[in-house]
């Protein structure tokens, strides 16, 4: 019953209408991990600028740093200032969590977050937590699950999506999670250059990793390689909704799938 631009579901009224556009890697990049350099540090602001690859330099406000107290002068019983814990030429790991606007450059975060089906990974982090959109019920019987699947030395946060899954669906979002962590570190140590090391999947994608379930008929889409990425990623994260992927082979159909679906004239 949902509409994405090259995503329609069914032929039913629309609901959403979603339109991507071209990807642009200097301005739409909200959610990517960079491997970032710092600029120079402006204590008066508590702030860093950052090159992350891109024209603009980003910002790292203080309370976005990323450190370990046994490295800071004075331990832990003092909030160290940012000059005490980034300096000009260092090197890090960042992720957008803003994009630039106008002047502005991204804003980033030390503490990287990768969105699955079901669950936040948090990296290197004891973050825990569960959606307070769940039944008390339900909250505790992810409670017992989360002790088999979560990974050592990392964070979690189970999502809203994960009611009523079973540990081995949440298991298999968990381990598609940390590979994908594991991967952006190897990268990070390939060079020291800034630049990207994780891109945000495309809108679609996006949209059925927040939306996708079995109450959905099925996802059809007119484009071949987004069809093979989309259906890729559903067989990872949901494999028994996988069918439910198709493809709308306009040439064959005689109609564009706008018009087969009628969705020009709700537009």
């Amino acid at each position: 019953d949902r509409d994405v631009t090259g995503v329609q579901t069914c032929a039913l009224p629309i609901l959403e209408h979603y339109v991507s556009r071209a990807a642009d890697d200097t301005t739409q990049i909200d959610g990517n991990v960079y491997r970032g350099r710092v600029q120079n540090v402006l204590p008066g602001m508590e702030a860093a600028f950052v090159d992350i690859g891109i024209p603009k330099n980003a910002v790292l406000y203080r309370g976005d740093v990323r450190y370990d107290k046994d490295d800071i002068e004075g331990g832990a019983s003092q909030q160290p200032r940012i000059e005490d814990v980034l300096k000009a030429g260092q090197t890090i790991l960042c992720q957008v969590t803003k994009n630039p606007i106008g002047a502005k450059g991204a804003r980033l975060t030390q503490e990287v977050s990768l969105p699955g089906r079901f669950a936040v990974l948090v990296p290197n982090s004891s973050a825990f937590g569960i959606s307070k959109r769940l039944g008390d019920n339900e909250r505790r019987r992810l409670r017992r699950v989360i002790d088999e699947v979560k990974p050592a030395g990392h964070g979690m946060i189970v999502r809203t999506a994960a009611e009523g899954v079973s540990a081995e669906e949440l298991q298999r979002d968990v381990t598609t999670l940390v590979e994908q962590w594991e991967a952006i570190e190897a990268e990070a140590k390939r060079s020291n250059a800034p630049g990207l090391l994780y891109r945000e999947p495309d809108l679609a994608v996006r949209i059925l990793r927040e939306e996708l379930n079995a109450e959905y008929r099925g996802v059809v889409i007119d484009d071949r390689a987004l069809y093979e990425q989309v259906r890729d990623y559903v067989t990872a994260v949901s494999p028994d909704l996988a069918e439910r992927v198709e493809f709308y082979d306009a040439g064959a159909e005689g109609l564009p799938i706008f018009e087969r679906y009628h969705v020009h004239e709700q537009l």
